[in-house]
């Protein structure tokens, strides 16, 4: 009876240590930041900033299907939080140093640049994380949720979406 007491009792303990990872996440961020006055927040669902497409392939129709919603949370620097600015610049660095975030690509120069990365497997990504820094500016994060989504293909729809190739609806994005 002690020994199942005892083993009970680990199992409770290693539970609830693993229960309360205090390690940061981005959606633990994203939450967290959602009532702060200094960022801006905007929760899109694809239906809204996506047009019909009727006239896509049938694997950029998928593609595009994979593509749940988007999530913009930016911080832009005003003569009020430049230092807090520099603080949660600092944390969402240090949130992207944990090796579950997968890094695309990165562009940019000293005080402003653009990061690319994701979570999930090459070929079935859940999230592609778009982060991007202006030392004069402030930063945004993006995230694009969906399921399975293929990075090749969805690559692809990019670069269609920069021709205008397809029906984007920026409207949504005007107050951001």
């Amino acid at each position: 009876m002690k020994n199942i007491i005892k083993i009970s009792l680990a199992s409770a303990i290693a539970f609830l240590a693993l229960a309360c990872n205090s390690e940061p996440s981005l959606q633990k961020y994203y939450v967290e930041k959602q009532e702060n006055v200094n960022f801006v927040v905007i929760d899109v669902p694809s239906s809204l900033f996506l047009g019909s497409n009727s006239s896509l392939n049938e694997e950029q129709q998928k593609a595009l299907g994979s593509i749940e919603k988007a999530n913009v949370l930016a911080f832009p620097i005003t003569e009020k939080n430049k230092e807090e600015f520099e603080k949660e610049k600092e944390t969402v660095d240090h949130i992207f140093k944990d090796e579950k975030y997968k890094l695309l690509f990165r562009m940019g120069s000293v005080g402003k640049g653009v990061r690319l990365m994701y979570l999930g497997e090459e070929d079935a990504i859940d999230e592609f994380i778009l982060y991007g820094v202006h030392e004069e500016k402030g930063f945004a994060v993006a995230r694009i949720l969906g399921d399975d989504m293929n990075p090749g293909a969805i690559m692809k729809l990019m670069k269609s979406a920069g021709e205008g190739d397809i029906d984007v609806n920026m409207d949504v994005f005007e107050d951001f």
